[in-house]
This record gives C-alpha cells, structure tokens and sequence, in this order.
C-alpha cells in the first residue's frame, strides 16, 4: 500500500553510509562551470541515497532516501503486484540490518499510498469515466516509470490513476489481468501529521488500516461520469464533458454531482461502486494478509 516515500534520515552519521559497500556514492560536476553539485548520491534496489553538502544554515549536513518501498522488496524491478504489511516490515528490517537505519529516525517528507486492484471492466474505459478530483479536473501526464495517467493536483497532494498492467507489459512483463492503481501523493505531511503519522515508524504504529477510509474517501470524491449508466440520459453529453463541469458554479457543480450520483446509484451496474468495494477489500486484505502468502 505504500509505494514511493521520501524521509530525511536523523540521528545517522554520513560516515557510515558513505563506507557501506552497498552504496557507491557519487558527485556530479558541471562541465561548463566546474560546479559540483550540492549532494552525493547512491542508488540501491530502487532507492536514492542522498548525503548533502554542508551549510552554515545546516552545519551536521543532511541525509534523504527516496524511492519505492513496493520496488525495493522486488529487488527494484517493479510495483505491480502486492505489498502487505508484512512486507513493509520485511523492507525496514533490511534497511536496518544493511544500513543501520532505524525508522523511527526516518522523517517523512513525500508519501503515496494506493492499491492495484483488479478492475470491474478494462481501465482505460475507467480512466475515461474520471473527471474531476472535488473540483480539480483530471489531466493525462507522462513519465518515463509510469508511463500514461491521469492526475488531478491539490495543494498538498495529488491523485493519480492509471494502467499499471500496460505499463509493465511494455517492459515485457506477463500480466494476466488488469491492473489500476488508485493512488494519493502526499506533497506536504499535514494531513498525515494529523492523524499523527510523522515518521516510517508511525507508518508501521498505523498498520495500514487507518488508510482504509483516507483512500475510500478520496474515491467517493471523483466525480465519476459513467458512460454506460448516462446512455439515454438527458444530460449524457454535458456530463460526459469536462468543460461543463469546470464552468459551474459551485451551488450548481454541487447540484448536479447529486444528480450524478443519483444516476450511478439507480444502475445495476454500478462500477464506482463496484471499484469501491475493490479498494475496500484490497486494502483489508494488505493490512491482515495470510502469513504464508508472505
């Protein structure tokens, strides 16, 4: 359920990383100017290692880690399967035993969290069905790791979903089914400052289960404009289009959400509904997973 995390790592001497035969730290210089840059960097199983240059504002230097947690328990190669709880614990066991690094030493500074559920119809007609985030409208992006999704961006954290399975079918993975992350990037920590998660230890204090309802909420939020439940409906088109929603005003935008909601509920099949009930159990079955499938 956790993915890529980003920690500012206390308590732990530069020293010790820059001499662990695991990490081959490097500087970059540029080659026009002669400038180094202002950290080293390492990388292993997925993660960045970063041990900053001093400052008079910081004069003990800085360490960050960033990467994927998912990524770092498959050795680096990929996130598309599960990552329980167990595993969460099998990863900070080993960073504490290769690296010394005690979680609760690890200051969080970014975190997503989300689920790859095996959606009730093909996820690009999903995708499509994604309008709005509360009242951020969902755009298409590209990046070379996760390759097409669709975000909708808030001040202190974003919301992505995407095609997990076409993207590792392109690396030339084997997927059987399909495969859509629902997932929430944190940018800024308060929201989970909040409910009192400050560090990686917290996370594990958490036990995954209060993530639950944070991603069911953040679902029930997407203003979801289901082509097959709106056929024949008077207003089809200009729910259907992203533009009219943008242009409301926020007594009618509230209006006729209800109204949407409406026609999803009085469909048989009702797939945010149904998808709901994937990111339900799906996050249930990471926070209590069967041992022996650990």
């Amino acid at each position: 359920m956790i993915d890529f995390i980003k920690f500012q790592l206390l308590n732990t001497p530069s020293e010790e990383l820059e001499e662990n035969h695991l990490l081959d730290f490097r500087s970059f210089v540029n080659l026009e100017t002669g400038e180094t840059s202002r950290y080293m960097s390492a990388r292993y199983q997925g993660l960045q290692f970063k041990i900053y240059n001093t400052t008079i504002s910081n004069p003990n230097g800085r360490i960050t880690v960033e990467g994927s947690l998912h990524k770092y328990r498959n050795s680096g190669l990929h996130n598309y399967n599960d990552f329980n709880i167990y595993h969460l614990y099998w990863v900070i066991q080993d960073l504490n035993d290769k690296f010394n690094i005690n979680a609760s030493n690890c200051i969080l500074r970014q975190v997503e969290i989300g689920v790859n559920i095996n959606p009730p119809k093909q996820t690009k007609a999903i995708l499509d069905c994604c309008i709005l985030h509360k009242t951020a409208p969902f755009k298409w992006m590209y990046t070379k790791d996760e390759g097409d999704y669709i975000q909708a961006r808030h001040q202190r954290y974003f919301i992505k979903i995407y095609n997990k399975r076409k993207h590792y079918e392109k690396q030339g993975h084997i997927i059987e089914k399909e495969i859509l992350r629902f997932e929430i990037k944190y940018r800024k920590m308060k929201a989970l400052n909040d409910i009192g998660i400050y560090t990686l230890y917290d996370i594990i204090e958490a036990d995954f289960k209060g993530f639950k309802e944070v991603l069911l909420t953040e679902w029930n939020n997407v203003l979801f404009a289901d082509k097959e439940a709106l056929k024949g409906h008077k207003n089809e088109h200009k729910y259907r289009n992203i533009n009219y929603w943008t242009e409301l005003n926020s007594s009618n935008l509230k209006y006729h959400r209800t109204q949407l909601k409406n026609v999803l509920k009085n469909h048989p099949n009702n797939n945010k509904y149904l998808i709901a009930e994937c990111i339900k159990n799906k996050t249930e079955l990471l926070a209590s997973p069967p041992k022996k499938n650990c």
